[in-house]
């Protein structure tokens, strides 16, 4: 974003010369990482001449007692309306000297303006120019690498049978009863209850939750309560019943979108009040629910979801690949207030990735949790990519129809089990269509790259490999 501004002295004083524009001065320097410090002035000429437009607007239309409309002398007038009219003439100059250097200095602003001095009260006085100063965080500028050079490889898998048994397994455990358990509980065991999150040793929660969903992991396995991640979770909860309050301990990942979680010792309290064991169908049971002729009809349906799935998941980690060599090869420096909020928005973009995907609401979380355990290098090129992909969907062109949204809107749906219409008006309760449909724009910037890079044909296993080695 190329920016002409007045350039500000090493000492970090107001720069000599402002620039002058319709009635306005303004003075724009840096005041940090993406941040910039907006030095404005309203001439004096101007404040008197909107003193007077707002005046006389109102002494036309004013009706005191005694006087008929728009004929009570000017004092009156002043003395009942001069307080408010001032405040809004204020404002509104505030707001049009604010946008106009927006427009001027080819400002993106990605909040709002803070002041200066919070102390410092702007008045508006007649023959005086109104004078103030703000900070903003603004999209950094960087330059896009050059994507024809880079190379992303392209895991290649044929679907077999031991895959489709695997999902077989799956969907008979998905499709299953469930019974009640009191106690004894065991890996994949259903637990639903209060949880309360706190800093070790404070009385003050950061966070409660009425009833949350635990599903524990296999044992030794991490598993994720609250969305944070406690080793060996099965264990904790192996000897405990339902009434039973377990405390688990955990530290707050460095990458955690909320600050007050970040690197402290963590307390979770949660007490079980139901306990769930799901038992698996039949393969019959299955085939019946599904209203399928065989068992083979049911195996060639689950080939065919088997490989849909693989070149989604084929097409993640190109997008993946693509996303990580582009933001590793960028140089920006991030806005700090805004990094936090985005590191927030960026987890709910995976979640509804891997909703899309078909993941189970529980597998979702916990893959969220391993996420905020990443390193803050990792956190911080997220952040990145937030950047990147704007600028890439505003250079392109790239957009995402009603159409497209309501498409992705039924896919998930026929991979939860659940009505579009139904899906759609849940979403819309959370509030997450319009992130549902920042996601599939990105998704399509991110092939945008992709599409530019070389592909590199490898096996599962050597994929696997490369990934264990990073």
């Amino acid at each position: 974003m190329a920016q002409e501004q007045t350039a500000a002295p090493s000492d970090g004083q107001p720069a000599d010369q402002a620039e002058m524009h319709d009635g306005f001065t303004f003075t724009v320097e840096e005041a940090g990482p993406a941040r910039q410090r907006l030095t404005i002035a309203v001439t004096a000429d101007m404040v008197d001449s909107k003193i007077e437009e707002a005046m006389g607007s109102i002494q036309t239309e004013a009706a005191l007692p005694g006087f008929r409309k728009g004929r009570a002398p000017r004092h009156l007038i002043e003395r009942r309306f001069g307080e408010g009219m001032k405040a809004e003439t204020r404002n509104q100059l505030v707001g049009d000297a604010y946008r106009k250097c927006l427009e001027v200095h080819a400002l993106k602003p990605l909040g709002d303006p803070q002041p200066v001095d919070p102390d410092l009260e702007i008045e508006l006085t007649p023959g005086k120019p109104l004078e103030f100063a703000v900070e903003i965080e603004v999209v950094p500028d960087f330059t896009l690498p050059d994507f024809s050079t880079m190379t992303i490889k392209k895991p290649m898998l044929e679907v077999g049978d031991t895959h489709i048994d695997a999902e077989l397994e799956r969907q008979c455990l998905r499709h299953g009863g469930g019974e009640e358990l009191e106690k004894g509980f065991k890996p994949a065991d259903r637990l639903l209850g209060a949880a309360t999150l706190r800093v070790a040793g404070e009385e003050e929660a950061l966070h409660e939750a009425p009833q949350i969903l635990v599903v524990l992991p296999e044992k030794g396995e991490a598993g994720a309560v609250l969305g944070l991640l406690i080793d060996d979770l099965n264990e904790s909860f192996s000897k405990q019943s339902v009434g039973s309050t377990v405390t688990l301990k955990t530290t707050g990942p460095e990458g955690h979108e909320r600050e007050d979680i970040r690197d402290k010792e963590l307390q979770i309290d949660f007490t079980v009040q139901v306990a769930e064991r799901i038992t698996p169908c039949t393969k019959q049971e299955l085939i019946d629910t599904f209203s399928l002729a065989s068992e083979d009809v049911l195996r060639e349906q689950i080939r065919l979801a088997l490989e849909q799935q693989r070149d989604e998941e084929q097409s993640q980690v190109l997008r993946e690949q693509a996303m990580n060599q582009t933001v590793e090869a960028i140089d920006l420096e991030l806005p700090t207030n805004f990094s936090e909020v985005q590191i927030a928005r960026d987890l709910e973009r995976v979640r509804m990735e891997l909703l899309q995907q078909g993941m189970e609401a529980e597998e979702v979380e916990t893959k969220l949790a391993e996420i905020r355990e990443q390193s803050a290098d990792k956190t911080r090129n997220r952040v990145k990519g937030f950047f990147v992909l704007a600028r890439i969907a505003e250079d392109t062109g790239i957009s995402v129809s009603e159409q497209e949204l309501n498409g992705a809107i039924a896919t998930m749906a026929m991979r939860q089990g659940v009505r579009p219409d139904k899906l759609r008006s849940e979403l819309a309760k959370q509030d997450r269509l319009q992130q549902m449909a920042m996601t599939l724009r990105d998704r399509k910037a991110m092939d945008h790259i992709a599409s530019q890079m070389t592909h590199e044909d490898i096996s599962v296993d050597a994929w696997k490999a490369t990934q264990e080695q990073s």
